[in-house]
């Protein structure tokens, strides 16, 4: 299976045909699926002190495996927000609490398993560091389709 880390990918170098600036991969923009969410836009930003940023389908990725430059071969411009008015940026969920359907917290989100091997990207699950003094308890990996609600500082759990 074609899995990538959210942060493997997340302010990596991206070339993109058309321009000669120095860019880079700043967001992944998540949807709720009926399983598990699903990835299809990325945010790339360009420059560093006057920074523009737009939105790309994932579609318009390549060579997302190796570690290194991303291409970006675009058939459109990006646009300045995304397809829809209710996404879910994965920057915004790392470090929320992560409570299960009795209301234990199990811990924080740490990091995103994204699978690209097609278009549009599935986050498949959510890494989850506990948190407490136990020494059992152990990193967790959840599947999206396990999450019932985001709220501003938590996540649910079914």
């Amino acid at each position: 299976m074609e899995t990538i880390l959210y942060s493997d990918i997340i302010r990596r170098p991206v070339e993109i045909s058309h321009k000669n600036v120095k860019c880079k991969l700043v967001e992944v923009v998540a949807y709720r699926g009926e399983k598990h969410w699903r990835a299809n836009e990325v945010m790339i930003e360009s420059g560093f002190v006057d920074r523009e940023g737009a939105f790309y389908p994932v579609s318009a990725l390549k060579d997302m495996e190796q570690k290194g430059t991303i291409q970006l071969r675009p058939k459109e411009p990006g646009r300045v927000n995304p397809k829809t008015t209710d996404p879910s940026m994965l920057s915004g969920l790392m470090k929320k609490m992560v409570v299960d359907s009795s209301g234990e917290e199990l811990g924080r989100v740490y990091d995103f398993e994204l699978y690209v091997g097609k278009s549009p990207w599935i986050v498949w699950k959510m890494l989850i560091n506990p948190t407490g003094l136990k020494p059992t308890k152990r990193r967790l990996r959840i599947p999206t389709d396990n999450i019932s609600k985001v709220t501003a500082n938590r996540v649910l759990l079914k």
